[in-house]
């Protein structure tokens, strides 16, 4: 009879994987199909692109489900939707911009 021997070095410790299984996949939506503008800023991260670190957003859109929500690169939805109502949230209440500099 054959047994098997491994060294004491090749077990690894079990530990629980309590990772979700999702049934179906997440729709991906066409956001130029959707004719949206980003509605909210929810997340913000930085991801290295080359030798550069580009800001990310991940953003709410106008008229579809929170979970249709997107990572974007920063400054590329910034410019295609200057008028987007996500980029309202630095302001104060009063109205002025948050941005330092110009104190008066």
């Amino acid at each position: 009879m054959i047994h098997l021997v491994f060294h004491i070095s090749q077990l690894k410790p079990y530990t629980e994987d309590y990772t979700p299984v999702f049934d179906t996949l997440p729709v991906l939506t066409d956001l130029d199909a959707a004719n949206t503008t980003p509605r909210e800023i929810i997340d913000r991260r930085m991801v290295k692109k080359g030798n550069i670190a580009v800001p990310q957003v991940k953003l709410t859109w106008v008229g579809l489900p929170d979970t249709a929500a997107t990572w974007e690169d920063y400054y590329v939805v910034e410019n295609r939707f200057p008028e987007a109502a996500a980029w309202g949230q630095a302001a104060t209440q009063a109205g002025g911009d948050v941005t330092p500099g110009d104190h008066h």
